[in-house]
């Protein structure tokens, strides 16, 4: 019997007990749906110390609650579900993508493949030889070399033939004629300044060496793709070595040059210079040189060159004015 009315007493007592420790810490009730209500206005609740910092809203004084309110936290932004793995960026991907405040002037795109420099060099070996043997005995030898260097200031050419000729073991002709020139161009000019000099050895000559400089200025009539016509005048001087006439020349100078591509596979090229001496014109040389190329193989760059140099002399001296050396010789470009 006193064990029943211990735990009838006891029971309010317990229930009572969690109301009564919320009410003294939040100043109401638990509410179904979150946060806390108040006792109704008339009764009487003791005032309080300020709401703790985490439920901002709370008034100061819950004696003058007069109906049940509410306080939440604040809402919190809902924030990103963290990525997995195999969502991560990629850390190569990320050193590529450029920097934002990078300017695209100051990005360099580089070429894996750089393309190579210009060939501004091209030219040509050529070699001709025949023979015979038996009733008649005869070696004839030819040996040429033609060099080019062209960039937009400027031109370089190189020419250089060499000729020796046996029949029954005597010389009948040996000679070799080196040509070179040198032309500067102007930017958007068809002219141009050239410097030019010629080497010339024949020992069936009166003189063993001739030698000639000579400058001036040039016009280029036709510079197509196919076609080029090159015209040319100044002034300069020759001495013909350990000749009769072993002094220095003045003479003027003209000449042309000309080249057309008559299809990717045959060219014709031509050159003349008359060069006069300035004091008598009556004594003048002459020098003509053409030639036909026709590609055989276009992979190692072989042709076939038929060519025809003739150069005349007005004061011979006792030797015929006009040689004349025609070939027909393999070509091997570079």
């Amino acid at each position: 019997m006193i064990g029943r009315l211990l735990l009838v007493s006891l029971v309010p007592a317990l229930l009572a007990s969690p109301l009564a420790l919320a009410q003294d810490i939040y100043g109401g009730y638990p509410y179904p749906y979150g946060g806390y209500y108040a006792e109704p206005a008339d009764t009487a609740i003791p005032p309080m110390s300020p709401a703790p910092e985490w439920g901002p809203g709370f008034p100061a004084d819950y004696g003058t609650l007069t109906a049940p309110q509410v306080h939440r936290l604040p809402a919190v932004e809902p924030t990103a579900p963290p990525l997995e793995q195999a969502d991560w960026p990629d850390a190569g991907a990320a050193e590529a993508v450029p920097d934002a405040d990078v300017a695209a002037a100051d990005v360099k795109v580089v070429d894996p493949k750089p393309k190579p420099p210009p060939k501004i060099w091209e030219g040509n070996f050529e070699l001709g030889l025949d023979g015979s043997e038996g009733n008649s005995q005869r070696f004839n030898f030819r040996f040429g070399v033609e060099a080019k260097r062209k960039t937009e200031d400027d031109v370089l050419k190189l020419d250089l033939d060499y000729h020796k000729n046996t029949s029954h073991l005597e010389e009948t002709a040996h000679r070799t004629f080196l040509d070179w020139r040198y032309e500067w161009l102007f930017e958007e000019s068809p002219w141009t300044w050239f410097a030019h000099g010629t080497v010339d050895y024949d020992e069936f000559k009166a003189f063993d060496v001739r030698v000639s400089i000579d400058t001036g200025l040039g016009y280029q009539f036709i510079d197509t793709d196919k076609t080029s016509f090159l015209g040319r005048c100044g002034g300069g001087w020759s001495r013909e070595v350990g000749g009769p006439d072993d002094d220095y020349v003045p003479e003027a100078t003209f000449g042309s040059e000309f080249e057309h591509q008559f299809s990717p596979r045959q060219k014709l090229t031509a050159t003349v210079d008359y060069t006069p001496d300035v004091s008598d014109f009556r004594d003048f040389r002459l020098k003509t040189k053409a030639g036909w190329e026709l590609l055989l193989d276009e992979k190692m760059n072989l042709s076939l060159k038929l060519s025809v140099l003739d150069r005349y002399d007005s004061t011979p001296h006792g030797a015929k004015a006009n040689d004349v050396d025609y070939s027909v010789t393999l070509l091997w470009s570079f």
